[in-house]
């Protein structure tokens, strides 16, 4: 086809739009049986890591505490248990 426009630079054959590069993850998700909902609660595991490794490193219980429930943990759950042992044993 004389008309179909063919990618002349290198580079922007393998660039793919951001919106277009979520629409394809969120069709894999579907299309493996996993919805929005599974990709949901991983994105709130990896924010609740990145929150608990933060608070580690300082150190600071308080702060700690306070990164747990930014991250949606409630006080008591089984995960704000499980936390705060993994700190227990990372910081002494």
């Amino acid at each position: 086809m004389p008309n179909e426009k063919k990618p002349t630079d290198p580079e922007e054959s393998k660039e793919i739009d951001k919106d277009v590069k979520e629409i394809m993850e969120e069709q894999k998700r579907l299309a493996s049986g996993r919805g929005p909902g599974v990709a949901k609660e991983a994105q709130r595991k990896r924010a609740l890591a990145k929150a608990a490794l933060r608070a580690i490193e300082t150190r600071d219980e308080r702060a700690f505490s306070e990164q747990l429930r930014r991250a949606g943990v409630k006080d008591g759950s089984p995960e704000w248990k499980k936390a705060w042992e993994i700190y227990r044993s990372a910081c002494g």
